[in-house]
């Protein structure tokens, strides 16, 4: 996105993110550069991401009870469960 030809569709999704972070479903850290992290993952892994998102979903249950942040990690499981529902609904 350029802020030459932003539309006002992205020009009020970088507002919000700038007033509401949200760490779950748009992290900032994995929002650098054109293209998401998780998009380049799923590129690069090809069916293999599944496998990727199944991992993520058993870190973050497991983990949820012992980093103090729980249910933003529950959150985080849920996030990864929805991708990997949504890759095998697609046939991926």
């Amino acid at each position: 996105m350029s802020i030459d030809n932003a539309t006002p569709a992205e020009w009020n999704r970088a507002a919000a993110s700038l007033n509401n972070p949200d760490p779950v479903n748009q992290p900032e850290h994995y929002r650098v550069g054109e293209v998401e992290a998780i998009d380049y993952i799923a590129q690069q892994l090809g069916t293999g991401v599944k496998d990727y998102l199944l991992g993520n979903v058993h870190k973050y249950l497991h983990r949820h009870r012992f980093k103090g942040q729980a249910l933003e990690d529950l959150r985080k499981a849920e996030w990864y469960l929805q991708r990997l529902l949504n890759e095998e609904e697609q046939g991926g």
